[in-house]
């Protein structure tokens, strides 16, 4: 009897052990759920975190730039490109002693930042200025690139002729004068429309503008056209070798008080070679 009664108070702690034992799991797996649940958000934070840094690194800056285009350029070397318009198209050698801005341009050409921009700026018998727009995705465009300027590569044998390309330059007329700088827009360009210019005419620009163009320079400016006031103060980075009709008949366009031309006038670029 004794026996009995010892086996059947073995089986009753055996079975209270088992349900302790079955309840355990249920207690403690919506722990481990919210868990789960912590633990996957924190990765998908963590994962943005890291898509973030990763593009950060991807942008160019005032940093970095010298080192990205120096770098770009190296391992693309073209130097031939076309603009196309409604008017017709532009064709272009860009310089390979201002490796900067080349590279700078070559970059944009394939990202293809430029696909859809404006000439936005237009003024008769002086230049045609183009590389924005108002397009609401045009800042997103920047900033998926990098918000720089292209160091100043200006060279005195790359002058403001008819048909030479440059960058344009931030306004600074509000910065004192030791802290302006010739360093380029990364994204505006402009191209010299203006014609030949006559002995008399460079005088005035001389005297007006405190410069002296030189006989070789002005020997150029005599049989071509050009800017010269514009020479040492902007990166000349290229000239055009085909399409100077086309500038002429952009040049022409009805524009407001601004120079912006009244209808649109959308361009595209793309690499020759």
């Amino acid at each position: 009897m004794k026996f009995f009664i010892y086996l059947l108070t073995l089986l009753f702690f055996w079975s209270c052990s088992n349900e302790s034992n079955s309840s355990t799991p249920q207690k403690t797996r919506p722990k481990k759920l919210v868990s789960r649940v912590v633990d996957s958000a924190a990765i998908r934070d963590s994962i943005e975190v890291a898509k973030q840094i990763a593009f950060q690194k991807t942008l160019i800056t005032e940093e970095n730039v010298t080192e990205r285009l120096t770098k770009f350029g190296e391992e693309n070397p073209e130097t031939k490109i076309k603009i196309k318009t409604k008017y017709g198209s532009i064709k272009i050698r860009l310089y390979e002693d201002t490796p900067l801005h080349r590279a700078n341009f070559i970059m944009l050409i394939k990202k293809g930042y430029f696909d859809s921009t404006l000439f936005y700026r237009v003024i008769d018998n002086f230049m045609i200025q183009g590389g924005n727009s108002d397009s609401d995705n045009i800042g997103e465009r920047m900033r998926n690139i990098g918000l720089y300027h292209v160091p100043e590569e200006i060279k005195p044998h790359h002058i403001h002729k008819r048909g030479a390309i440059a960058m344009a330059v931030q306004d600074q007329s509000d910065r004192a004068e030791e802290l302006r700088h010739k360093n380029s827009s990364a994204y505006n360009f402009y191209i010299i429309q203006k014609g030949p210019l006559s002995n008399s005419y460079m005088e005035k620009l001389e005297e007006r503008y405190k410069i002296t163009i030189p006989e070789k320079s002005r020997a150029i400016y005599r049989k071509y056209g050009g800017n010269p006031h514009l020479d040492n103060q902007y990166t000349v980075f290229g000239e055009v070798y085909s399409g100077f009709k086309t500038i002429d008949k952009i040049s022409k366009v009805v524009v407001d008080r601004y120079d912006r031309p009244e209808k649109d006038i959308f361009l595209t670029v793309e690499i020759i070679e």
